[in-house]
């Protein structure tokens, strides 16, 4: 039995501009971009496998976990369209879509890439998808076509045997990913292999409101077993979207361009998930759902911001996360079967090897912003402002990163010690 190696590159990186350096261009006001009903449907299954991949994948991966529901769905999506049979059938039930045809799923993942680069142009955002294939192999032109045409994917014929063949696939990796991954698959190349499936996903973008860094301080933080340990702490007290209720608090911080008269409705948001304290982070994860994210979410849509006093640490993960067990546990297991995977729809005798994800991420304070204050001319007015909400991440906390206007999930991950 040939075998498809699918790998997943996941990269995500935060620069917060000095002022005395680049500065975001302020874009014309726009029309925010909205989806078909039912691909914010299918918005609402990929949203709702993710975190059951994520629960999964934080169970056996542990501490400091980030992951790319988006790179893997995206991935995931590519592979389906080779599927037949009873292969075909598992992955439908497993990833909730049989209220959706071939071809609505696939032109959904080709609307997707086009709004995500187009919501925000002050946010560095690259999607990228790639089919390498042994030359020798005699692949359904069908399947292709599609990869082309939907996702917009490079493929290339390799000979799996010369030695820079996987020199060239790490190339296209690091060239899509600004560098942070530049050895997705080993050298040399598997023997039997016959195929490469690759997404990759870049992210960059500065903090609408910026940490000042004159503001950061080391600071206790419990980790998951009770250890006090130094972090870097950011700071700042500002007016952000918050939520709080006896078993989490959530605040969103927006990136990008402020300016557009559409900014509240569209953008990408992290959301900051603090469970209450003494509560275990594992059991948090596997008792938070998509539905309660999502009364959340529709809890800061509709309430006007607070004042937070917000301490979030520094911090950066790398992961490689090994996604085969993760992938059977919800339910797809056929593709990985010698004898009963069916890839009809890309050539005969295909089975899928390796499903891997690398993921970097970074999240620091780099810049300045300036402010004043004028007085004016000594009037008191006899006023207490209220004391601002608490929010100090300084225990482990999840995290997620998504677009408004959308609702896709692009990033979770779960901080259990600061590096």
């Amino acid at each position: 039995m040939k075998t498809v190696f699918l790998f997943l590159v996941a990269i995500i990186t935060f620069i917060w501009v000095t002022a005395s350096g680049l500065r975001a261009e302020v874009l014309k006001p726009a029309d925010p971009v909205y989806f078909t009903v039912k691909q914010y449907e299918k918005v609402e299954v990929d949203n709702s496998f993710a975190f059951k991949m994520f629960w999964t994948i934080s169970n056996l991966q542990g501490a400091n976990t980030f992951f790319s529901p988006l790179s893997l769905n995206m991935a995931l999506g590519m592979l389906y369209n080779g599927t037949s049979g009873n292969t075909r059938t598992e992955m439908v039930k497993a990833l909730g879509i049989a209220d959706f045809s071939e071809s609505e799923i696939n032109a959904y993942y080709q609307r997707l890439s086009q709004i995500l680069l187009e919501i925000d142009s002050t946010t560095n955002i690259f999607i990228a998808n790639s089919i390498w294939y042994r030359d020798m192999l005699h692949i359904k032109n069908s399947f292709i076509e599609t990869g082309k045409k939907y996702f917009d994917a490079e493929v290339q014929a390799l000979d799996f045997n010369n030695p820079n063949a996987a020199s060239i696939i790490n190339n296209w990796c690091a060239g899509k990913t600004k560098n942070r991954i530049n050895n997705i698959v080993a050298n040399p190349l598997s023997s039997d292999g016959m195929m490469y499936l690759i997404n990759a996903v870049y992210f960059k973008s500065n903090w609408q409101k910026r940490f000042d860094k004159d503001k950061t301080k080391l600071d206790d933080f419990t980790t998951t077993d009770n250890q006090k340990k130094k972090a870097l702490m950011m700071e700042q007290t500002t007016e952000l979207p918050y939520y709080a209720d006896q078993y989490l608090q959530c605040v969103e911080l927006p990136y990008g361009n402020p300016a557009s008269r559409f900014s509240f409705m569209q953008g990408f948001r992290m959301a900051v998930i603090l469970p209450s304290e003494n509560t275990n982070i594992n059991q948090f994860i596997e008792n938070f759902t998509y539905t309660k994210l999502k009364y959340v979410v529709d809890y800061l849509n509709r309430k006007s911001g607070k004042e937070v006093w917000l301490k979030l640490p520094r911090f950066k993960i790398e992961c490689e996360l090994p996604l085969n067990q993760p992938v059977m546990n919800v339910g797809i297991k056929q593709i990985f079967d010698k004898e009963f995977a069916d890839f009809a729809n890309i050539a005969d005798s295909l089975c899928v090897s390796e499903i891997k994800q690398k993921t970097f991420v970074e999240v620091n304070e780099e810049g300045t912003e300036a402010a004043a204050v004028t007085e004016g001319g000594g009037i008191t007015i006899g006023w207490t402002p209220p004391e601002p909400e608490h929010f100090f991440a300084n225990r482990p906390f999840l995290f997620l990163i998504w677009e408004k206007s959308t609702g896709v999930i692009l990033f979770i991950g779960r901080i259990d010690e600061p590096s």
